[in-house]
């Protein structure tokens, strides 16, 4: 089972990764002043979206049901959905 360090740190590198990218580009472009600013509020919103996601995966521990996978927290969430999706054990480890 993985801790919640491993999640931040699987989370972060998949949010911030693709946008370390563009950062050279906004530097260049929006000046030291206004892209530091838009890398705080990127980080602020980062971490607004690691604790809303904390959160709710917490509230359902409570409850008796734990998430193991985003795909199990969206069913939960929404429901039952009907589309075409893998078969559960695909990707279970």
């Amino acid at each position: 089972a993985g801790s919640w360090l491993h999640c931040a740190y699987h989370l972060t590198t998949s949010i911030v990764s693709p946008a370390l990218l563009s950062l050279p580009l906004a530097f260049a472009s929006l000046g030291w002043a206004s892209a530091v600013a838009c890398l705080v509020m990127g980080a602020a919103v980062t971490f607004y979206s690691y604790n809303l996601l904390s959160l709710v995966l917490e509230h359902h521990d409570q409850l008796g049901r734990r998430q193991l996978r985003f795909r199990d927290m969206a069913r939960d969430i929404l429901g039952n959905v009907s589309c075409t999706s893998p078969p559960n054990d695909l990707y279970s480890f």
